[in-house]
């Protein structure tokens, strides 16, 4: 059975699945839970909970969705390989080989273009890579399209704007197979492996290696595809999801007046140029002047008066909860069992309270009539910080007002500890080197406890990320703090024999020397830099990497010179 949970407290859903597991004990004691999330940072946060509840959390997976759909395959569907022949890293590869023979055909012009004067084929990588993630976008959220293409048909979404993607795909398809690897990929998957489930169901018979149960906990949105797939093993296990829902009303079919506005404006424009492309062929029916003019908005229309009434409930939750909404929606079309009894009211008592309440009973506080009327609304204290908005000027600016608040938080309040806080960010790849200086480098009692999650691996092994820039030093500035990043990574100190005493010396003289970017004069100036102010034999700019060592030799020799300068130079 496929239940659904439906609560505005996660901490609620995380009680009534210790509830679920500890009164529904599976009959393997070997047998592994299985708990779906959607990513690595709730899979951490949830072990931790499970462990406080039962004692110790063992013998629990958290996969992904992703990968776990794509091992239901492989363990419902026969000849289903492991690893699917069209993942992402598979296709970059493949469509570097099967591009550069289409490119001839007229529908590839564009691309062409963009591949002209290519010599080391690094725009082919790139544009490759680009069209291996929207061809996997494709197989998780558009598999119909897959499907048509590889029937010889033409998707009407797409129109005339992207003739050479259906022949690319049959071309990546077609070299797939020539190597004699799996046709197999997710959009011919998904039907397959819900018309086997389907089958086993009307036999009455369960497929062996499905899980005994599934939670799915903490995801708030999932593809159509993958919603389709839970609910067909729905009818062999118990699948239950949790679905952090903020409002106890139904809202998958609610808009903002952005998203009505940009409608509005696209159906101005359809009908404008209908009317033109009318007058301009000559095709100009009787009546159709009338029927355009009813259709059409003026500038003096008044559908921003009216835009309120197309609006239902929370504008805040309309613009902000597109994805949740969809999800919502999806269910709604469902044949689950859902429990919505898991809904806590918020008493309005603070300003963050208080926007939760109207989220939750679907209340929009910007009818006008609202407004208006005093007796609506609720008085704000003056000393109210249950949110606040800090405009900072830089990421690393954000972390260090981030810190300083944690600091008076804690100080404040003597029960809050760093393990009741979550810091979410939208790119933490591109937060996490300020939240390493800020708080890595606090000093004593300023020091939080912290770990960052969910990064990629190049992110998380330092090894891997110094490999990394290693390789992209060629095609880089070389700037002294981009070396000394390097330098610091205790693999490169252990490497070349010094410690961090050590490397606080060689900062000093990077600093002195007044090395700024660039190798050499060679590198600068292929990088668009003017080579000056040379020392006979050294092959350095002034800013070069290339000038320490010849300033520090001139250092040494500045007692036999007459003058401080030699050519120019100042010793370091």
């Amino acid at each position: 059975m496929f239940t659904v949970y439906h609560s505005n407290q996660l901490d609620l859903l995380k009680s009534l699945l210790v509830e679920l597991i500890r009164l529904e004990p599976l009959d393997n004691p070997f047998e592994q839970e299985q708990i779906l999330v959607q990513s690595p940072g709730m899979s951490q946060w949830l072990k931790m909970e499970l462990a406080k509840s039962f004692g110790v959390a063992a013998n629990i997976a958290f996969p992904l969705p992703a990968t776990f759909i794509w091992t239901m395959f492989t363990e419902v569907l026969s000849d289903v390989p492991e690893r699917s022949a069209f993942n992402k890293e598979s296709m970059t590869w493949k469509l570097m080989q099967v591009l550069p023979a289409q490119l001839e055909h007229a529908m590839f012009e564009p691309l062409k273009r963009y591949l002209e004067d290519d010599q080391d084929e690094l725009k082919l990588y790139q544009l490759a890579e680009k069209i291996a993630d929207i061809f996997d976008q494709y197989l998780v959220y558009r598999p119909e399209w897959i499907q048509q293409w590889e029937a010889g048909e033409t998707v009407a979404e797409l129109g005339d704007e992207h003739p050479w993607q259906p022949v690319l795909w049959q071309a990546l398809y077609d070299h797939t197979l020539a190597l004699g690897q799996s046709p197999y990929h997710r959009a011919n998957l998904y039907e397959h492996f819900i018309e086997t489930l389907h089958n086993y169901a009307e036999t009455g018979t369960l497929p062996a290696n499905l899980p005994k149960r599934l939670f799915v906990f903490g995801i708030s949105s999932l593809p159509p595809r993958y919603m389709d797939a839970l609910a067909a093993m729905g009818q062999h296990i118990d699948v239950h999801l949790m679905f952090t829902n903020p409002c106890r009303y139904y809202w998958g079919d609610i808009r903002d007046r952005k998203h009505l506005a940009r409608l509005a404006a696209k159906q101005r424009i359809r009908l404008r140029t209908l009317d033109a492309d009318a007058l301009h062929s000559g095709t100009w029916e009787e009546g159709t002047e009338d029927y355009i003019a009813q259709l059409k908005d003026s500038d003096e229309s008044h559908y921003d008066a009216d835009m309120h009434n197309h609006v239902v409930g929370n504008s805040l939750l309309a613009s902000m909860g597109k994805l949740g909404r969809d999800n919502l929606y999806l269910l709604s079309d469902m044949q689950v069992n859902e429990v919505d009894a898991g809904f806590v009211d918020i008493e309005p008592d603070s300003l963050l309270h208080a926007i939760q309440a109207d989220i939750l009973n679907l209340t929009d506080r910007q009818n006008d009539e609202i407004l208006d009327n005093s007796q609506h609304k609720f008085p704000i204290a003056l000393d109210d910080r249950s949110l606040t908005v800090h405009a900072c000027h830089s990421p690393m600016r954000e972390v260090e007002v981030l810190h300083d608040k944690l600091l008076a938080m804690f100080e404040a309040d003597t029960s809050l500890k760093p393990r009741d806080v979550i810091v979410m960010v939208a790119d933490i790849n591109a937060y996490s080197p300020a939240i390493q200086a800020v708080f890595g480098n606090a000093p004593g009692q300023r020091y939080i406890p912290f770990s960052i999650s969910d990064r990629t691996a190049e992110q998380e092994n330092p090894i891997l990320l110094a490999f990394l820039r290693l390789l992209a030093l060629p095609e880089s500035r070389c700037h002294a703090s981009e070396l000394l990043e390097l330098l610091e990574v205790p693999a490169v100190m252990r490497k070349f024999g010094f410690d961090s005493d050590s490397f606080e010396k060689i900062k000093r003289w990077i600093e002195e020397a007044g090395v700024r970017w660039g190798l050499d004069a060679r590198t600068a100036s292929s990088l668009i830099c003017r080579s000056s102010n040379k020392i006979p034999g050294c092959s350095g700019s002034s800013g070069c990497c290339s000038v320490m060592p010849c300033r520090t030799m001139l250092a040494c020799l500045t007692v036999f010179l007459p003058t401080s300068r030699y050519r120019g130079w100042m010793p370091s």
